[in-house]
């Protein structure tokens, strides 16, 4: 799985990078907290969405193609269910945005809720597109797709909001003063919709071998399998968004709602590493989980990919905490009273990466409804805790309620996953890992100083001993090399 990592690696962190590193500093740069606040709150909207709009069936289609059913016929069958879907939803939208832009106090711009409203169900389309490439092991060109359709936004944002009030105003034009100029953060929305249409053209050629006719009993099996994942996918979204939507709902008046969701985006987003490993992971485990699972050794093989992973999320969590006074200036210092919330997002983040690992547990065994459960209680969990503390807390009670819930959802997917797929995970082998992070970290603390040399230094001698633990006591590279040798 190293090497598919690594290639799925570049079509997630290059793309990311791109999107998070470049939008990202220049986002925070461009627009003001409040104008930040807007995007982060409306693409918390539109990841809830993509995910009612994929509805399950990219697992869906990892299980039915790893059974060797026929792989054209699955894809057909998803792709023209989804493709159906998505052409209602934005025929929905572009009927009903004003109503809809009122509901979420977004009344005097509602042209944003039908540009993203087009944008995710053309996402929706192709992410069905995108997981028949991974599951054909075609890591190249979904590479190379992630990353066109993230180079084509920057390109476009820029033009907008910066090539375009250039020109004009070298040249007046009364057609730009009075429609173009004023847009701003619609900018930013137009550039996404045009990129995801483009990515859908150039993506024209995956279709040829798509029968828009599909089997209906294989339709049936895959919804039969597919729904409760939209339900548990959904919980999980609400898990990791909802609250930038709560925010919007819950703050006191005394608050400026959009300036503490700004702070609170921007902030989140410096936990860039260790989002894109778990979506780096993620991409490439999926498939590979379902592929190995009849094999005699799949437990001992789950278990060791989990210490493995714990081993390297720890790496990232303390290269960014010993860095922290370097990585913030990945955004602007309007945003940095919100700094204090970073290592709990870390931490947070850690965990939801350990719920992916064992919670394959029940997809795998095709016990999908116990998903519904357990992310079902997370999302519960989130919503009363955040509506109990919001109020009085604001972002904080955000970042603190994450990691809770993560943490919940995490114990009780192992403790289910003990009853009905036990997996011996060496529990003790992986506290001992923590637990010298952790030392590491605190010792880091509390020998930090206002010397930003000297914290360098400490900083990295703190990381280097974690990694030269880790190599040691797992004899990383000895496992590694043999991997990259086997495959």
């Amino acid at each position: 799985m190293g090497g598919q990592t690594l290639v799925y690696g570049l079509g997630n962190i290059v793309p990311r990078i791109l999107n998070y590193a470049i939008l990202t500093f220049y986002y925070t740069r461009r627009f003001s907290v409040e104008q930040y606040g807007v995007i982060t709150e409306l693409y918390a909207y539109v990841a809830i969405l993509l995910v009612i709009l994929t509805y399950g069936l990219e697992t869906g289609l990892f299980k039915f193609a790893s059974e060797k059913r026929n792989l054209d016929s699955v894809f057909s069958t998803a792709f023209v269910s989804v493709l159906l879907t998505s052409f209602l939803f934005a025929i929905f939208i572009l009927l009903a945005y004003k109503g809809i832009a009122g509901k979420i106090n977004y009344g005097e711009n509602p042209e944003y809720i039908y540009l993203l409203g087009v944008t995710v169900a053309i996402d929706a389309v192709t992410s069905i597109i995108f997981a028949k490439m991974r599951m054909q092991e075609k890591v190249r060109k979904f590479a190379l797709m992630k990353i066109l359709n993230v180079v084509l936004t920057v390109v476009l944002v820029l033009a907008f909001l910066e090539v375009m009030p250039q020109l004009f105003s070298a040249h007046t034009s009364m057609f730009y003063e009075k429609y173009l100029k004023n847009i701003e953060v619609g900018y930013v929305f137009i550039a996404n919709l045009i990129a995801s249409a483009l990515l859908l053209i150039i993506l024209l050629p995956e279709y040829r071998k798509i029968r828009f006719t599909p089997d209906k009993q294989l339709l049936r099996e895959l919804l039969h399998y597919s729904l409760p994942l939209l339900i548990v996918g959904l919980a999980g979204m609400m898990n990791e968004t909802i609250e930038r939507i709560l925010l919007r709902f819950f703050l006191p008046e005394k608050y400026n709602v959009l300036f503490e969701i700004g702070i609170y985006g921007a902030n989140y987003r410096i936990a860039l590493l260790m989002t894109l490993f778990i979506q780096m992971f993620r991409y490439a485990a999926e498939p590979f989980f379902f592929i190995h699972y009849a094999k005699d050794d799949a437990k001992e093989i789950y278990a060791n990919i989990l210490k493995y992973f714990i081993i390297f999320c720890l790496m990232i969590f303390l290269f960014v905490m010993v860095y922290l006074d370097w990585i913030k200036y990945f955004i602007d210092s309007k945003f940095y009273s919100g700094l204090h919330i970073v290592i709990i997002v870390l931490a947070a983040n850690m965990i939801l990466g350990i719920l992916f690992n064992v919670n394959m547990w029940y997809k795998l065994t095709g016990k999908t409804f116990y998903g519904i459960y357990i992310t079902g209680i997370g999302a519960l969990l989130t919503v009363v805790l955040n509506i109990l503390f919001i109020p009085k807390y604001s972002y904080l009670a955000c970042a603190w309620i994450h990691l809770i819930s993560n943490a919940v959802m995490m114990i009780i997917t192992l403790l289910l996953g003990n009853k009905y797929y036990r997996i011996h995970y060496d529990y003790k082998r992986i506290g001992e890992i923590i637990a010298v992070a952790a030392g590491l970290y605190i010792l880091f603390a509390i020998t930090k100083s206002e010397i930003r040399g000297y914290t360098f230094l400490t900083g990295t001698l703190v990381l280097g001993s974690f990694i030269f633990y880790s190599i040691k006591r797992e004899k990383l590279f000895t496992v590694f090399l043999r991997k990259a040798h086997e495959n």
